[in-house]
């Protein structure tokens, strides 16, 4: 052996091998006696404190980032709406995983996810559908900070977020780099279930009338209202 070269010494506890952590995650071992598929090992990662569930980009499901399957947005939607370990979130972020209206529908059906307070989606191509789903979800009735930026929301979209029975306890709502043009900040200002809205971001959606920009600074309906954004 040449001078200064130790010899790679395998560490070991009582005489056993000590896995690495790649070893350990592909096993299971560390997650008890419970056995989990992939996509739930990777789910209980990135749960925090038991009340936050932070994914922010499709990396984790593929090394190089890039998820082939059109179905994983949806097929990643329905293991979480379906993960008993996910009964105490109160902060779901999910962003860059292409959920789609049909994982938006998942979220909406699940009977785990009950207590919801924050709810951020970005860049989810939820799209119109996805907008109109979620404002019609009594389940997302506690949920005060709603983030739904880049997601190619439309007029309609906003309208059904604005006449949602169900978002009334609202205190943030971020909206930015969507599409909801004059007529959707038309529907949001006239809305009277934003009451509690103490910051709302507007930017990047196209609206271009001084009348939009108007009704919105001057709503009687967000009477709370301390940041708007409007660019």
């Amino acid at each position: 052996m040449r001078p200064g070269k130790e010899t790679p010494q395998v560490k070991s506890v009582a005489g056993k091998k000590v896995k690495s952590w790649e070893e350990l995650v592909n096993d299971g071992a560390n997650y008890g006696d419970t056995e989990y598929s992939p996509t739930e090992k990777i789910l209980v990662e990135c749960i925090k404190n038991k009340t936050v569930l932070k994914i922010q980009d499709s990396f984790l499901f593929s090394k190089t980032g890039d998820i082939p399957d059109p179905e994983h947005g949806k097929k990643l939607a329905q293991a979480i709406a379906s993960f008993e370990p996910l009964k105490n979130i109160t902060s779901l972020i999910i962003t860059h995983n292409a959920l789609g209206a049909a994982g938006m529908k998942c979220l909406a059906e699940s009977t785990i996810l009950t207590q919801l307070e924050s709810l951020h989606l970005g860049s989810n191509k939820l799209a119109d559908a996805g907008a109109k789903i979620l404002a019609e979800t009594r389940q997302f009735c506690g949920v005060k900070d709603l983030n739904l930026e880049c997601n190619a929301i439309e007029a309609e979209g906003a309208k059904a977020l604005a006449r949602s029975p169900y978002l009334t306890r609202l205190t943030h709502l971020n909206l930015v780099d969507n599409r909801i043009g004059d007529a959707g900040a038309l529907a949001i200002a006239a809305s009277s279930n934003f009451k509690n809205l103490v910051y709302l971001h507007l930017g990047g959606n196209r609206i271009q009338s001084e009348e939009a920009k108007k009704a919105l600074r001057q709503s009687p309906n967000l009477p709370r209202l301390e940041t708007l954004k409007i660019f």
